[in-house]
C-alpha cells in the first residue's frame, strides 16, 4: 500500500529491502513461533493449565497492538484524533469491561477463540505481504539511487550565497516575541549586520509546496509524488501538472553565471530530483509513518527485523502511558543522527570557496524536539520542546558561521537565513508531546518566517517591517551573484519592485 500510494517519493532507501522485508520476516517468525508453542504446550498437556491459556492470550497483545496500528493508519478518516480525544480511553474501557471479564473468567475458551482467529488470518495475512511485495516491485531497486551530478565548473566566485532554512522556525518565537530567558546570541548578532525582515510569509504552510516554491522562485499551488524521483507540480501560471524536476530552478541561474551550486537537505529527495542542476547534493529522509519507517542507514535483515520489534512495540495505542517507555525515542534518535550528517555536510559545503550558491536545509526546530537547552546535549528519552530545538537553531548557525570565519570566507559570503514555514501550533497541539511552555508561547500568529540577509562587507543593518512573500528569494541570490545588490537598501528596492 505504501508503494502504490505513490508515497515512495519521500523514501531514502529501496522500502522492499528496508521496510517490507524485514516485517514480512518479523511476521512469519512471531506467528510460527506463537503456532509452535501452542503445539509444544498441547503435546506436553499444559494446555489443560489455566495459566498457559492467560500466557497465550498475553502474547496475543503484540499482533492485536499492531493490527490496531494498521487499522489507524489505513482509516478513510482520522482516527489518529479520535485516540487522542480525552474520552476515547474511558469509553473503551467501558466498552472493554465486559468483553475483559469473560476472557478472565473463560481463558481456555477465549485462547482457543484467539488461535482460530489467527489460524484464519492467514489468507489475509498473505494477500497484504502480496499487496506490498507487488507495490514495492513497481519500481526498481536503481530508481531509490541518486541521479548524476552536473560536472563542476571550478571557477571561485568573488561573492558567494549561503542560503540556511530551518524547518518550521517562526519570527514571532525567534524575534517578535521571544520567551523571556531564551538566549539566542547567533541569530541577534547576524541582525545586527543584516538587512532583518519582521513581516516577511512563506509561500507555504508545508514543506512539499514551501521548497520547490522558494527553488523556483513561483508558488506551488499543488503537489502530487509520483514514483520515487519526481514530483508533479502545478504553478500559478502554469496549472496543468508538471515535473518539479525539468523546470528552470535558481541553481540553474547559478550555474548559467558560472559558479558550482550545492545542497545540503531533508524530506525532498533532492538528489533524485535536482540532481542535474547541483555539483554536490547529500540529503536524508523525514520520519515516515508508523509502519513504514526506515532507518538512515541500510541494515541487514537481523537488525532490521529487532529494530522493527522495538518501533511496532512503541507504535501500540497508549503504549506511551505505561512507566519507562517513550514511544517517540526511535524518532529522536533518528533525527539526531540524521541531523549529525547533515551538520558535517554543510560545514564541508559552507566552506568549499568554489560554491557560488549552498542551500542548507535543516530539519529544525520542526517537532519532535531532540534537544535540551537548560543542559546544552541532545535528548531522546525524555520528550522536549519547540523552544528546546529554537535554541538549537542558534547553535547550528553559530557553528556553520565559526566553520566559515575560520575558512576565510565569512567576510565574502552572503547569507541568508530563513525558513520554510513557521511554527504549526494547530497541528501540534493536543499531540501527547505539547508542552506546557509550548501552550503558553503559543497564542499568537507562528506562522511568520525569519528573513535576515548579511551582505559582503557590510557590518550595519537595516529593519524592514512591510510584509512580503520570501519567493523574493531566487531574484535576490542572483541579484547578488551578479553585483546588482551590494547592500540592504537594494535588498529593500529588489522587495518593493516586485520583479519576482
Amino acid at each position: 500500500m505504501y508503494a502504490e500510494a505513490q508515497q515512495v517519493y519521500y523514501a531514502r532507501l529501496d522500502p522492499l529491502r528496508a521496510v517490507v522485508v524485514p516485517i514480512v520476516g518479523l511476521e512469519v517468525v512471531f506467528t510460527l513461533g506463537l503456532f509452535a508453542g501452542w503445539e509444544f504446550c498441547r503435546r506436553m498437556r499444559f494446555h489443560r493449565v489455566k495459566v498457559f491459556h492467560v500466557l497465550f492470550l498475553a502474547g496475543c497483545l503484540a499482533p492485536l497492538g499492531i493490527a490496531s496500528v494498521a487499522a489507524i493508519q489505513a482509516a478513510p478518516f482520522n482516527l489518529t484524533a479520535l485516540v487522542r480525544s480525552p474520552w476515547f480511553w474511558p469509553a473503551a474501557f467501558l466498552a472493554g469491561v465486559a468483553p475483559l471479564v469473560w476472557v478472565c473468567r473463560r481463558p481456555v475458551q477465549a485462547s482457543r477463540m484467539a488461535r482460530s482467529a489467527l489460524l484464519y488470518s492467514w489468507p489475509v495475512l498473505l494477500l497484504v505481504l502480496v499487496q506490498a511485495m507487488r507495490g514495492s516491485l513497481l519500481y526498481p531497486h536503481s530508481a531509490y539511487a541518486d541521479g548524476a551530478l552536473a560536472a563542476p565548473l571550478h571557477s571561485v566566485p568573488r561573492t558567494r550565497v549561503v542560503w540556511i532554512v530551518f524547518d518550521e522556525l517562526s519570527q514571532e518565537i525567534a524575534f517578535n516575541n521571544r520567551p523571556s530567558g531564551m538566549a539566542l546570541p547567533n541569530l541577534d548578532g547576524l541582525k545586527q549586520q543584516s538587512f532583518y525582515a519582521t513581516a516577511a510569509e512563506s509561500p507555504a504552510d508545508r514543506t512539499q509546496l514551501a521548497m520547490p516554491s522558494l527553488i523556483l522562485g513561483e508558488k506551488v499551488r499543488y503537489a502530487n509524488p509520483d514514483g520515487p524521483d519526481d514530483l508533479r507540480i502545478g504553478l500559478d501560471a502554469r496549472p496543468a501538472p508538471v515535473s518539479w524536476s525539468s523546470l528552470p530552478n535558481v541553481f540553474d541561474d547559478v550555474r548559467d553565471l558560472g559558479f558550482d551550486t550545492a545542497l545540503v537537505g531533508w524530506f525532498h529527495p533532492y538528489g533524485r530530483v535536482l540532481n542535474r542542476s547541483l555539483t554536490k547534493c547529500y540529503w536524508i529522509a523525514g520520519w515516515l509513518p508508523p509502519g513504514i519507517e526506515e532507518a538512515s542507514e541500510p541494515q541487514s535483515l537481523a537488525p532490521a527485523m529487532w529494530e522493527r520489534i522495538g518501533m511496532q512495540l512503541v507504535a501500540m495505542p497508549a503504549i506511551g502511558h505505561l512507566p519507562g517507555v517513550f514511544p517517540g525515542k526511535y524518532n529522536r534518535r533518528e533525527k539526531i543522527s540524521r541531523l549529525r550528517f547533515l551538520d558535517a555536510r554543510a560545514r564541508e559545503i559552507v566552506t568549499d570557496p568554489e560554491i557560488g550558491l549552498a542551500l542548507i536545509h535543516l530539519p529544525i526546530p520542526h517537532p519532535p524536539a531532540i534537544y535540551d537547552r537548560a543542559r546544552g546535549t541532545f535528548r531522546t528519552q525524555i520528550p522536549g520542546s519547540y523552544l528546546d530545538d529554537v535554541v538549537l537553531v542558534d547553535r547550528e548557525l553559530g557553528m556553520l558561521r565559526r566553520a566559515m570565519e575560520e575558512a576565510g570566507l565569512w567576510d565574502r559570503t552572503a547569507v541568508l537565513v530563513t525558513a520554510d514555514h513557521g511554527w504549526r501550533t494547530g497541528m501540534w497541539r493536543g499531540s501527547p508531546e505539547w508542552m506546557a511552555e509550548e501552550e503558553a508561547a503559543s497564542h499568537r500568529d507562528t506562522m511568520g518566517v525569519p528573513f535576515l540577509c548579511k551582505l559582503p562587507g557590510r557590518t550595519a543593518g537595516l529593519v524592514y517591517g512591510k510584509s512580503f512573500n520570501t519567493i523574493a528569494t531566487r531574484r535576490l541570490i542572483i541579484g547578488v551573484l551578479k553585483g546588482e545588490i551590494t547592500d540592504s537598501a537594494a535588498v529593500a528596492a529588489l522587495i518593493e519592485s516586485r520583479r519576482w
